[in-house]
């Protein structure tokens, strides 16, 4: 019966938080948060289990990016001295 449900592309991989966050090496709060802020596609079933759509996840990160820090932007991190006026 596996076999059936993965050659009809119309039903989606949905896996619970534990298997989603092993799946792509993050935490089970950073996926349930992702779940419950709607970032990515989920449900709720049974006595409050939730099951996330694993394409959607894949989507989600393959869309994500850090943006590149600004050429004039100071650097965090760095101590600089305060101009004082004696």
């Amino acid at each position: 019966m596996n076999m059936m449900l993965n050659q009809n592309n119309n039903v989606p991989v949905m896996k619970g938080i534990i298997e989603c966050a092993e799946i792509f090496g993050i935490s089970q709060h950073y996926c349930r948060q992702l779940a419950l802020t709607g970032a990515v596609k989920a449900v709720r079933v049974g006595r409050g289990k939730i099951l996330i759509n694993v394409q959607s996840m894949a989507d989600f990160f393959n869309q994500s990016s850090i943006p590149e820090p600004e050429k004039d932007a100071p650097k965090q991190g760095v101590l600089r001295p305060i101009p004082v006026k004696i």
